[in-house]
């Protein structure tokens, strides 16, 4: 069994198609010039629950990730009510410059093998935010993505990273290594406002 290029797991075909189909649901997301990429950690282990994947009919999200598809609207500045219609929603957050993109490219089974598998990937995920996706703003919102906060300071890209504290959102700020921040769309829309 080979490796998956995503994930660093050991991967069948099945495992192999399904992040293929992933990459192919974000690209078609993806906008020509990254203003502003949300970094998160992996997605989620349902494909209906996958933020690119607008539902079909007699196709549900979760609870969760429907309120996530909204906390991610919020963050564009796009209005919650638009998640009635989910391919219009997404089509106006690339045309907004957002992009959403996890270190993990493949779901993540438990919290532990997310850090882990999240800190294996840190120099992949840099090299990819550098030079693939080239963003102006880089917020990371996964809890475990949190934990590459000093490495994205350090590189290139360090002085166009947004990062959340207790007190809200600011700039060029190092988060408290293993404090969760809970930080809504809402907080990451107006933290941008100020950016642009």
């Amino acid at each position: 069994m080979r490796v998956c290029d995503g994930c660093g797991a050991p991967a069948d075909e099945a495992h192999v198609r399904q992040r293929i189909e992933r990459l192919e649901m974000a690209t078609r997301f993806r906008p020509i010039h990254i203003q502003v990429l949300l970094l998160g950690d992996a997605p989620p282990i349902r494909i209906e629950d996958y933020f690119y994947r607008p539902l079909r009919d007699g196709e549900s999200r979760s609870a969760d990730a429907k309120n996530f598809f909204i906390e991610i609207l919020k963050a564009a500045s796009i209005a919650p009510d638009a998640a009635a219609n989910e391919e219009a929603a997404l089509m106006e957050f690339q045309r907004r410059g957002l992009y959403l993109a996890d270190a993990v490219e493949c779901p993540v089974a438990t919290p532990e093998e997310l850090s882990e598998r999240v800190a294996h990937a840190s120099s992949t995920v840099l090299k990819r935010v550098e030079f693939s996706y080239r963003p102006k703003h880089v917020v990371p919102i996964g809890a475990a993505v949190k934990s590459l906060i000093p490495l994205l300071q350090r590189s290139s890209v360090g002085d166009r990273l947004v990062v959340a504290d207790p007190a809200g959102i600011r700039r060029d700020a190092l988060a408290t290594s293993g404090t969760e921040i809970e930080t809504t769309g809402a907080q990451i829309a107006a933290a941008l406002a100020h950016l642009v």
